[in-house]
Formats: C-alpha cells, sequence, structure tokens
C-alpha cells in the first residue's frame, strides 16, 4: 500500500480523491447499463420468438367467429324456441381464440356455475369456423352463386376426456336451415374439384341436414330430431384405438331418422385425414403414446380441471395434470393450451404452477426470478346451459348487510392435520392406496364432525325413516374400523411408521366421541336460539334434504318450539336448492326472510352464495376451521378477478371475519399456497349401488329396485349374485341382470356389505400376495415357452394368444415382472391385461388352467383397480367370485378359508327381494 502510495496511484490531496469518486461513479454507472441491456436483451428475444410463431400461426379473426356464432339461432332440445349462445360460452370460445392465435396458455374459469363442456366449446369454434368464413362468387352451371372461401379448420385435443364431457352439447340444436345453408354455400366453392376431399366430404354431408323434417324411423316427428345436435357436428374419437359408435358425423340423427340413408365418405372420421376432429385421451391411457399418433398438429389442447374432470384423474390429479402439459410440449410443443377450471384454488395452481413459465433469464443458475402466470380470466356464468336462459335480463343483486362466521377446530382438528401429514408423507413414498384410506378416515372424520346430531341419533334416525338395509348402506359412509384395520396390517407401509398407531388409536376415539354429540350440533343450538324468538323468517340451509331433516328431528328435542316454527313457515329448512327457491318467490314473502344459516356448506358452495342474486339481510355460515380458513382464502382471490363490484364486496366481506374467527377458535395459521388440496366434506346422497362399469358407447341398463328400498344399476350382461335355495351344494349362483325377475332373491354387495366384508377378508392385501404369486408363475411359465430370446419367446406368446390386436410390445409389458419382484408387497402392481377376455387368452396361452386364471383375474387384477371403481363394480366382481364358487375360492386359497366361510354367512344378511325392473338407455 505504502508502494503504491508513493507512486500517486491513489493521492493524497482533496483534488484526487474528488476524480477518484468522479472515475468510481462513471463506470458504476457503465456497468449498470450493461446489466440493463443484458437483462433486456432475452426479453427482446423472447418477443421475438413470439412474434415469428405468431406470424407462422394461422391467424383467427376472433369477432367474425363471434358474430358469427352471436346470430345462428340454436334450441334447446325439443323446444321450438330459438335462442342464442350464453354469454359465457362466448368468452370461453373467445379464450380459446386468442390462444390459438398468439400460443400463449391461458386458464378461464368459470363460476358460480361450472361444468364447462368441452366438447361444446370445440363444436361452437367449428360452427364460428365454416359461418365466418369470407364470401366469394362461384359459378356454377354458368351462374354466378354466393359461396364461402374455405374455413379454418378446427382439431382439438381433450384431456381427460369421459362421455359426460358430452352432456351439454347433447342438449343444444342448431337450426337445419341455417345450418344446411352454411354448408351447402361450402359445398358450392368445390364443384369445381378443386377442394380437399375431407374438407368437401365434411361440408356435403351436413349439407344434407336441409332435408331433416323431424322424422323418426317408426314414421312419427319429433321436435327432438328436427334439428341436428351441437354434439354431432365434430367426430370424436382417440388417437389411437377404436372409435365408438356414437362418434361420427351425425351420429345422432343417422341413428335415430332416415337420414342413415345418405353415405358420408369415411375420411371426414378418421383423426389422420378429418379437417375438424377431436381427439379423446382419457384419464388411464398412455398420453405420449396417444399424442404420438396424432398425424395433424392440433389447433388446441383443452384441459379440462373442473370437479368432474380432477376426479377421473384421482387424488394425485395434479401430478397427472403436470404429466400431461409435459407430453404437450414435448411431442407438441406448439399446440396452445386451454385450462378450464371452476375452483379458485386450481385456477391459481393452473396459472402460476401448471402453466406458468419461467422466463429465460430467470434460468441462468442462481437466478431467482418469479414464475410468469399464465393468462387468466374468470368468467361469470349463470347457467350451466350453452345456452341464454330464458330471463334476457338479470336481476339486481341484493343483501346482505351482516355476514357472521363460525366454526370448529379442536383436539379432531389438529387430529386431522397430522393425519393429513401421514397422507402426505405415503404418498411420496410411493404408497398411494394407504394414502387414499387415510384420506378417507379425514373424510368420514369430517363428515361425522359436521353432523346436526350424534352418530347414534342419526344411526336411529335412518332406520326410522328408510329400511335397515338402506340405513346399513348410508351408515357405511361413517365406519372407519374397516379402513383402520387395513391400515394396521402388518404389511402395511403406514403400520411402520412410528406415529401411525397413536393416530389410529387417535380416530377411534374422536369418533367414539361423536357418538354421542358432535361439534356442529351444539354450535347450530347455540346459533338457531335467536331465530325462534324473532318476528322474522330464518333459513337453514344443510347439503341435501336429509340431514335437514335429520337436524329438526335433533333440534326438537332441546327447542320445544322448533315445531311450531317449522310449521308455520319461520323457520325453514331445506337442501342446497332452498335459496334458489325462495329467491323465485314473490318479493313480498322472499323479503320476510331477514337471516340464513347455511351449515356444514362446501368451499365452493359458500362462494357460489355470495353470486346468488338474493341473500337475506343476515348470513351466518357454521364450518369446521379448515373449510373456513381455505374458503376465506378462496373468496380473497376470486374478489381480485373479478370486475362485479356487489359479488367483490361480498367476498371481501366474508374473507375477512372468517379468517379472524379461524384464528380465534385456535386453528394455527398456515401457508395456503401449498400444492395440497384439502378435501371437501361430502355427504352419501342415495342407496344406488352402480354396477355399470365404465364401459364406453351408449350402453343399455337396468335399474333393479328391491322391496326393501335399495336400488342396483347396471348392464344387460351384469353378474348378479341370486340366492338359489334349490342347489344343494351353493346357496348362490350368478346370473346376468338382463335375466333377473321380480321375485329373485339378490345379495346387494352395497356399501355396508364392503365395509363388513372388508373387515373380514381384506382384498387389497390378499390381492398383492396373490399378483407376486402371479408374477412369479408368468416368468416361469414365459420361460417353458421355445425360443433363445425374450422376442422369439414373445412372438410364440402373441401368436398362442390368436390375438390379433396384441402386439409384441404391448405383451412384453406383461412379461417384464423384474422390477415388480423387488418391490414390497404395499406397492407391487400387476402387469396384466386389463380385460378379463384378453387375460384369459393370454394366461392360457402359457399354461395355466382355466380355474387358476379365473383366481388370478378376481384376486390379482380385478381387487387391485383404482379407487373411484373399488366401491362399486369391482369389489362386486371380486367378493361375486367369492359367493358364487366357494369351492375354487377355498381350495386355491386355503389360508383364508375361515374367512371365506364367514363371508358367505354374512352374505345372507344382504339379501333382498327384487321388486321391479326398469330398463333405461344411458348415452
Amino acid at each position: 500500500m505504502k508502494r503504491f502510495r508513493q507512486q500517486g496511484l491513489l493521492g493524497n490531496k482533496v483534488e484526487d480523491r474528488t476524480q477518484q469518486q468522479a472515475a468510481l461513479k462513471e463506470r458504476r454507472d457503465s456497468l449498470l447499463e450493461k446489466m440493463k441491456a443484458n437483462a433486456s436483451k432475452p426479453r427482446k428475444d423472447v418477443q421475438a420468438s413470439a412474434d415469428i410463431e405468431s406470424e407462422t400461426r394461422p391467424r383467427r379473426d376472433v369477432d367474425a367467429y363471434l358474430k358469427a356464432l352471436s346470430e345462428f339461432p340454436f334450441y334447446a332440445l325439443g323446444s321450438k324456441t330459438e335462442t342464442r349462445i350464453a354469454p359465457w360460452y362466448s368468452a370461453l370460445v373467445k379464450a380459446a381464440l386468442e390462444a390459438m392465435n398468439d400460443g400463449s396458455p391461458r386458464v378461464v374459469m368459470t363460476w358460480p356455475q361450472s361444468q364447462a363442456c368441452p366438447s361444446g366449446i370445440v363444436s361452437l369454434l367449428t360452427l364460428g369456423a365454416v359461418a365466418s368464413a369470407s364470401r366469394k362468387k362461384v359459378l356454377v352451371q354458368g351462374i354466378s352463386e354466393d359461396a364461402f372461401e374455405e374455413a379454418d379448420g378446427v382439431r382439438a385435443v381433450l384431456f381427460p376426456y369421459a362421455r359426460s364431457t358430452h352432456a351439454a352439447s347433447r342438449q343444444v340444436q342448431l337450426d337445419s336451415k341455417r345450418f344446411g345453408s352454411i354448408h351447402l354455400d361450402h359445398v358450392k366453392r368445390a364443384l369445381d374439384g378443386q377442394g380437399v376431399p375431407a374438407v368437401t366430404d365434411y361440408h356435403k354431408a351436413l349439407s344434407r341436414v336441409l332435408t331433416i323434417k323431424g322424422m323418426a324411423r317408426d314414421g312419427k316427428s319429433y321436435a327432438e330430431l328436427a334439428h341436428p345436435i351441437l354434439d354431432e357436428i365434430v367426430p370424436h374419437g382417440p388417437p389411437k384405438g377404436d372409435r365408438p359408435a356414437n362418434s361420427e358425423l351425425l351420429w345422432r340423427t343417422r341413428s335415430k331418422t332416415d337420414f342413415g340413408k345418405f353415405t358420408i365418405s369415411d375420411d371426414v372420421n378418421k383423426p389422420s385425414t378429418a379437417a375438424y376432429y377431436i381427439y379423446t385421451i382419457r384419464a388411464k391411457d398412455d398420453f405420449g403414446d396417444q399424442l404420438t399418433s396424432i398425424k395433424k398438429e392440433p389447433d388446441i389442447f383443452i384441459l379440462d380441471l373442473s370437479h368432474t374432470a380432477r376426479g377421473r384423474m384421482g387424488w394425485d390429479w395434479r401430478s397427472v395434470a403436470e404429466k400431461a402439459i409435459e407430453a404437450i410440449k414435448k411431442y407438441q410443443p406448439n399446440v396452445p393450451i386451454l385450462a378450464v377450471v371452476d375452483d379458485p384454488w386450481v385456477y391459481q395452481f393452473a396459472r402460476f404452477g401448471l402453466l406458468g413459465s419461467v422466463p429465460p433469464w430467470g434460468r441462468r443458475k442462481r437466478a431467482k426470478a418469479k414464475k410468469i402466470p399464465a393468462i387468466g380470466q374468470v368468467v361469470i356464468a349463470r347457467d350451466k346451459s350453452i345456452l341464454s336462459p330464458s330471463l334476457s335480463k338479470q336481476n339486481e343483486l341484493e343483501g346482505p348487510n351482516k355476514i357472521q362466521v363460525d366454526g370448529f377446530y379442536g383436539e379432531t382438528g389438529r387430529t386431522i392435520e397430522r393425519l393429513r401429514s401421514l397422507a402426505q408423507q405415503l404418498t411420496k413414498r410411493g404408497s398411494q392406496h394407504e394414502a387414499e384410506l387415510v384420506r378417507e378416515v379425514i373424510a368420514i372424520i369430517r363428515r361425522s364432525t359436521s353432523l346436526p346430531g350424534s352418530l347414534a341419533a342419526l344411526s336411529k334416525f335412518l332406520i326410522e325413516e328408510t329400511t335397515v338395509e338402506m340405513a346399513a348402506d348410508l351408515f357405511a359412509s361413517y365406519r372407519i374400523g374397516a379402513k383402520l384395520a387395513s391400515l394396521e396390517n402388518v404389511q402395511s407401509l403406514v403400520s411402520q411408521l412410528e406415529e401411525s398407531s397413536e393416530l389410529s388409536n387417535k380416530a377411534r376415539e374422536i369418533m367414539r366421541i361423536l357418538e354421542q354429540e358432535t361439534p356442529m350440533s351444539l354450535l347450530l343450538k347455540k346459533v338457531i336460539k335467536p331465530s325462534l324468538r324473532s318476528s322474522s323468517r330464518t333459513l337453514v340451509i344443510f347439503r341435501s334434504d336429509m340431514i335437514a331433516e335429520f337436524a329438526i328431528d335433533q333440534l326438537q328435542t332441546a327447542e320445544p318450539k322448533l315445531n311450531d316454527r317449522v310449521e308455520t313457515d319461520m323457520l325453514r329448512f331445506g337442501g342446497s336448492e332452498l335459496f334458489g327457491t325462495v329467491s323465485r318467490s314473490s318479493p313480498a314473502y322472499r323479503n320476510q326472510f331477514k337471516r340464513a344459516i347455511l351449515v356444514a356448506p362446501t368451499r365452493s358452495s359458500i362462494l357460489a352464495t355470495f353470486a346468488e342474486p338474493w341473500l337475506p339481510e343476515q348470513l351466518i355460515v357454521l364450518a369446521d376451521a379448515d373449510t373456513l380458513l381455505l374458503s376465506s382464502q378462496d373468496a380473497k382471490r376470486l374478489a381480485d378477478e373479478l370486475d362485479d363490484t356487489t359479488i367483490k364486496v361480498r367476498l371481501s366481506d366474508f374473507a375477512a371475519p372468517a379468517y379472524s374467527r379461524v384464528k380465534e377458535i385456535g386453528r394455527h395459521s398456515v401457508q395456503i399456497d401449498i400444492p395440497e388440496q384439502v378435501e371437501d366434506i361430502e355427504y352419501p346422497s342415495n342407496n344406488l349401488v352402480d354396477l355399470s362399469g365404465d364401459a364406453r358407447g351408449d350402453r343399455k341398463l337396468l335399474e333393479i329396485s328391491m322391496k326393501n328400498g335399495q336400488r342396483i344399476l347396471a348392464c344387460q350382461s351384469t353378474g348378479i349374485v341370486v340366492r338359489h335355495d334349490g342347489i344343494a351344494s351353493s346357496a348362490f349362483v350368478e346370473r346376468q341382470a338382463g335375466a333377473l325377475k321380480p321375485g329373485d332373491e339378490v345379495c346387494v354387495i352395497g356399501p355396508a356389505f364392503i365395509e363388513r366384508a372388508r373387515s373380514l377378508l381384506d382384498i387389497q392385501f390378499a390381492a398383492a400376495c396373490e399378483i407376486r404369486e402371479y408374477h412369479n408363475q408368468v416368468l416361469t411359465r414365459f420361460a417353458r415357452l421355445p425360443g433363445q430370446t425374450t422376442t422369439e419367446r414373445l412372438r410364440v406368446l402373441v401368436s398362442n394368444m390368436g390375438a390379433p390386436s396384441v402386439s409384441i410390445d404391448t405383451a412384453r409389458y406383461w412379461i417384464n415382472l423384474e422390477a415388480e419382484l423387488e418391490k414390497d408387497l404395499s406397492e407391487v402392481v400387476p402387469h396384466a391385461p386389463q380385460d378379463q377376455f384378453t387375460f384369459l387368452r393370454f394366461t392360457a396361452a402359457l399354461g395355466f388352467k382355466d380355474s387358476l386364471a379365473q383366481a388370478f383375474w378376481r384376486w390379482a387384477v380385478v381387487a387391485q383397480r383404482s379407487y373411484k371403481l373399488r366401491a362399486g363394480n369391482v369389489f362386486h366382481d371380486a367378493f361375486r367370485g367369492i359367493l358364487t364358487d366357494p369351492h375354487s375360492a377355498i381350495s386355491e386359497n386355503a389360508s383364508r378359508a375361515d374367512e371365506i366361510h364367514q363371508l358367505r354367512l354374512m352374505a345372507e344378511e344382504y339379501v333382498a327381494t327384487v321388486e321391479k325392473i326398469q330398463r333405461m338407455e344411458a348415452a
């Protein structure tokens, strides 16, 4: 340092210091300018690449599409009253068009009414495309005619797909004259032979709707056949595999009228050649495999994240959706994405987590750039229909002046938090089935705590109001014993965790307490007291009418005046539709209700309440702490997104006191924006045992009603367990549902049966053992097949099966079992054909005896299927085999002989007599 000073580099004079400071400032400013230039450079690159992509992407005239749709005449199915497209569907179509134009992902939330119809959006896009095409003049036999230029094509991918995706679009009819005329003008353009064959055939087929007269094949005319429906103007089907019968162009009109005499080129229905097509991919499909089968690049990918669609994907729907987006970006990187949601939490997740993007300058190491959220929009939907409601003018919103909130937490809430943490641990460790069982336990506890009376009182009430059998089925949703027994099995992963035993005991203790009293019943008794003395009317709204009746039954014991108040309509109890019923009544009657009490609503129903056109002056919300906490956060998020001032004020007026009350009752502060969605409280709603399965396409169904009130929904060929006392060797036989008749005695394998049976015979863990044995047998038998290599033996195997649809690659998965043999029993999954016909062919080709193959099908494949089916036809299939063929079941499972005998004895208690059988059709 001394040397530098001697050289005069640092200078000791004031002038030197001033000069040095100025030089340092100049250098610092120069560095800052360079940093700004470097930071801005990627942004320019991104903008430039977006511009290039936007230029190559076909531009669609958004205004022209929307104008054509707004002017087009529609009809509700079977109605003769002309109507127009609903404004919320216009908004959905606009969002899709904007995404198709600029390539940016978009998230649209429809609220408060959900159930947006993805296939309906695509059909409206198609209608808008053909109706908004530019006009031109053509010569037809020397005469100048008006025609259209070629319209934009529309090819969309829908995920996750199910038959219900089409529900709303099948309730909409298109004016046949207007629709046919549009397509006829498109046909004129192609008369010179210059058009694309598939496009020309598409327009020719649809132009023939001009001949529709509404006459069915029976010779009678019906209004619902006078026009084509929205769902049949765009063919649909999976990119790979067979297409269902009701997926072709004009499928409904051709099947129900004499329109079928016209032939339609198969090119308009083929996914590889069609200009207008919906590629449908189901939640269980191999998404990447399906995408690579698409020959023409789709115009848009619609991701359905509605409540129903999330149910199709399962509890881990976020992971499924993320994998779908990753596959789209990998195999179809230029396809724009539109996510349709119905929940504020999902809306935020989709915008920031699922479709949010990290800017290029944030991808460098040590950079901490925030994600850029996808473009979002909240659309207020007043109705689930695609068409505008009959009331053209919406009523102005009224009330409330005051919003009050109360709830409960306590030891039950703390135990639920610990159980939820346990479920997350199990999910991370790969034990999805056990995580689902823990969540089922959580759901039962939360459902029970929110009842307006004790569990013992509910059991008594159900027996008095229904039958013992119906009550048992309904009450099965309030039992946790069998689920805890499965979790406590020594082979389970959860049994190895330290706190599992303590949590199981705690859950049982909570349920014993709830048998005597519930937090909600105490809260409701306190809150309803002022209404018993008030001169004004009060609404008390529950999740269902059954729960409302149970509440009256419980409250009248403690409050003798309650019956008189109910009889004089001063207190009105009811289900979730009560607000709508009262708001549609006369203003003089409606305004007499000054108070409404919401009891145990879901998050979504709380938010939807604030969109009601009429609310009384005082609104009281009673719910558990989890519901209050999350709904307050959802209300705040939703208020930030909406433009409607009145609804924003309502949501804000709820969010603040709800969050405040949660803290007051002891619910500790949590981070809401964690990637975990808390389950809503659901209540059992009916006594229908659904055995119709997940078969695709139109089906003829039977509703089998029992004398005790139970009902079974089944296909004609569904195997039903019937008691047959005439056979000495077996008390039960299998009979197809179509062969049943009144008077037959059926074993109803419903929720109550399954709950008890699982405590006797743990299907899931028995299945895990059988899968391990099945895998060992497959490997042993496969090794005996002739051939030096695996591929040679696979060729022999596929040849022996005699099934042309089974490829070598498909069969390779069924024998690729080494990894499964290394897994714990709790994690093993079957590598086997998933339909019984192919499974039996596969096992026969390996030399299995038929009885052994049938046993493996029941225990190793059927019993391991998804949770959504487990409570219905899958457990039914597993137990049906044991009941109808007990000797084989015991001989193949000798160690379980006692359990199987007990199961058959128990089944006698669930026999009911068939009263009537009603045939119906499910689309």
